[in-house]
């Protein structure tokens, strides 16, 4: 036997004295990629979080015992090979933004030794035709500017962030429940076949999920009017940058800012900045000329890829108001500071 009785009941009796801090993690993290990863980014995405009870982690034991597939001695070896007991999902609206949520998950949040963490890429289609399971995984923790409060308990304990597209998170989560753990014997041939179906169709899906947002920027691009949330504002300013990466950066906190201050539309913004469009020169040398007046090892720097271009056109005529922005997330921290770092160099001109 890999793991005994006895080693799987008091596994279990820990979990139960343990299990708060792992729901605690997984909410915070959970909260982390929701305000600064996805929001923060004009990410069209859903967040969600769990702790795997402990009736599940005691059913997971005993397939392992009964497996014998893992060898885990005794309580601190279970803590140490399950890795998953804290977890967060990411199923995006577009599977095109899947790696970008990758990489500022990476950016986010470390290893266990304080490095960033190394997605691991799963895409089983690629050499199982009938499988269709794809999705990337990172081990994260919280970083040592997290652990303050009541999170001070969880600094150790690793949280799995799994990162898909929701097409894909319907086929994932299926086959799982069908093919993983089924409850009536091996899967028939025509189960397969079926599921199989199902993963082309999610495949399918993907492509048409981004079909039909792409019409949907189009739409926003040409309506008049007030911007009607964070995606509004990206679809109808990200073409006044041509070459900007990924205008969506740093948007969410941007607009969060400006709609207090009366910059809710195309004119109003226009207005301020009052140059007229494409503005991707004028915003890239407003970015070098800032630049040149912060500390290169200072908590946040300018993206050239970013809806940067359009903050720093917006200072001359809005910082001193973007500098009083409510910092009570990482993206309007960032925000007033820029607003301030702004200030600061344009006293110093005088």
């Amino acid at each position: 036997m890999t793991i005994s009785d006895d080693t799987v009941k008091k596994s279990v009796q820990r979990y139960h004295r343990e299990y708060d801090r792992y729901l605690k993690l997984a909410a915070r993290v959970a909260e982390i990629c929701r305000s600064e990863v996805v929001e923060g980014n004009a990410i069209r995405a859903q967040v969600t979080s769990r702790a795997k009870s402990p009736k599940s982690l005691e059913g997971k034991l005993r397939r392992f015992a009964a497996s014998g597939k893992k060898a885990l001695a005794d309580v601190d070896v279970v803590f140490d090979q399950i890795r998953d007991l804290a977890a967060v999902r990411i199923a995006t609206y577009e599977q095109r933004h899947e790696d970008h949520i990758v990489s500022l998950v990476a950016a986010r949040f470390i290893d266990a030794n304080g490095a960033p963490p190394v997605p691991d890429r799963k895409d089983k289609n690629i050499h199982d035709p009938e499988n269709f399971y794809r999705a990337t995984h990172l081990e994260v923790f919280l970083k040592p500017t997290d652990i303050v409060g009541t999170y001070a308990n969880v600094a150790e304990v690793p949280c799995e962030i799994q990162i898909c597209s929701m097409m894909a998170h319907v086929w994932n989560e299926v086959e799982h429940d069908l093919g993983y753990k089924p409850a009536t014997g091996v899967l028939s041939q025509q189960e397969r076949t079926f599921l199989a179906m199902l993963g082309q169709s999610v495949r399918m899906g993907d492509n048409t999920i981004q079909s039909l947002f792409a019409e949907t920027e189009r739409r926003q691009r040409e309506q008049g009017g007030t911007f009607t949330d964070v995606y509004d504002f990206v679809a109808r300013l990200r073409g006044w940058f041509p070459g900007a990466a990924d205008f969506g950066r740093h948007a969410g906190p941007l607009f969060e800012a400006l709609v207090p201050i009366r910059l809710a539309s195309p004119d109003s913004i226009q207005k301020t900045i009052g140059l007229p469009v494409p503005l991707t020169a004028a915003a890239e040398q407003a970015v070098l000329e800032l630049s040149e007046r912060l500390d290169a090892t200072s908590r946040f720097q300018l993206d050239t890829a970013s809806s940067d271009l359009l903050l720093v056109l917006l200072l001359p005529k809005a910082a001193t108001f973007l500098a009083k922005t409510d910092p009570t997330t990482e993206g309007a921290a960032r925000v007033r500071w820029l607003a301030e770092q702004y200030l600061k160099s344009q006293m110093g001109r005088h």
